[in-house]
């Protein structure tokens, strides 16, 4: 197993880990520039850093949604333009013409109309009939024209709107990656502690146990069957941020490409997942349902049964199997969707 950790979960177990490390070995010898820095100091500020990360990477993936989003009403506001201003062109090309035409020809204009009329009735009706030709085209392209430039308005907001979901969405990867390099900084300082002490912490932070030792029971629906046999598929698989498969994971790229198998469309975000479905208590928890983590929340997994959970935890780590009863204490609810 890698000296990595499941991150996500550290600050909630993150003092067995001392005690548990302290009994292996007593004496811990620690690299400069802090030679004197405890465990529980390591595990503290490692812990503090990790839920730290798994926020921002939950705000990450929510802002990278939102950017998807963008981009679709950009495109369909963009189509709504373009056709608009075709119509706009057709339309001006046409009233152009029967201008033209009145000008120049004399059967069309209203000299024309009064030298070819028979009555002064007959003039009259010529007369409002090119009347009516000219008003009906002016409004048709003050009408067209009037929904050119709310299409090239709307095209205009939703570009802004865009700019400014990649705006957030950068900050977020500035912000992310700073922290990454925090976390790596303690990880190194964890590295320097015994195998001993490091098999203790790593056990105590992320209880992964092996997929031939379950006994799973089979799910109420065979969409919810779909998925939990794909998330299982997918354990020993890399976490990698914003990914989604086939090769790597985050959290709700896990879940997301999970259900997908099932029948369900969700999207890449933890906190937007727990909106899909319906919610349903941890005691009515059911092969496929959805759990979620911290509040806010910045993590989800899928449930196979027997007590236990897939989860694509943070980097460092391989998509896994882990006890839900591992995580109480940031536990925040669950869902059960239909496929």
């Amino acid at each position: 197993m890698a000296i990595g950790t499941a991150r996500r979960f550290i600050p909630l177990i993150a003092l067995t880990a001392l005690a548990a490390a302290a009994l292996v070995t007593p004496s811990l010898a620690f690299a400069a520039p802090h030679p004197k820095r405890s465990v529980a100091s390591v595990q503290k500020q490692l812990g503090h850093l990790a839920l730290e990360n798994t926020q921002l990477v939950e705000k990450f993936d929510r802002a990278q949604v939102a950017v998807q989003r963008r981009q679709k009403a950009v495109s369909a506001a963009q189509h709504t333009a373009a056709t608009a201003n075709a119509a706009y062109q057709h339309a001006h090309m046409e009233f152009a013409q029967i201008v033209q035409v009145q000008y120049e020809s004399g059967s069309f204009s209203a000299a024309g109309a009064l030298l070819d009329s028979s009555s002064g009735s007959n003039y009259l009706d010529r007369l409002n009939t090119l009347d009516m030709v000219s008003s009906h085209t002016a409004q048709v392209v003050q009408a067209v024209s009037e929904a050119r430039d709310t299409a090239r308005q709307a095209a205009m907001h939703a570009d802004a709107l865009l700019s400014a979901a990649r705006s957030l969405r950068d900050s977020l990867a500035r912000q992310r990656k700073q922290v990454q390099g925090q976390i790596r900084r303690y990880q190194d300082l964890l590295d320097t502690l015994t195998a001993r002490q490091q098999w203790a912490y790593s056990r105590s932070v992320n209880p992964s146990v092996s997929v031939a030792s379950l006994h799973l029971t089979q799910a109420s629906s065979a969409g919810a069957q779909r998925a939990v046999q794909f998330a299982l598929a997918q354990v020993g698989k890399p976490y990698v941020f914003g990914a989604a498969g086939p090769g790597s994971y985050d959290c709700s790229g896990l879940t997301m490409a999970a259900w997908a198998q099932g029948g369900v469309s969700l999207p890449h975000s933890a906190a937007d997942q727990y909106n899909y479905g319906h919610h349903v208590s941890r005691d009515q928890l059911q092969p496929g349902d959805l759990i979620f983590f911290y509040q806010p929340i910045g993590h989800v997994t899928i449930y196979i049964g027997d007590g236990m959970m897939v989860s694509a935890p943070t980097e460092g780590e391989n998509v896994s199997v882990v006890p839900v009863s591992a995580f109480d204490g940031s536990y925040t609810g669950a869902t059960r969707l239909t496929g």
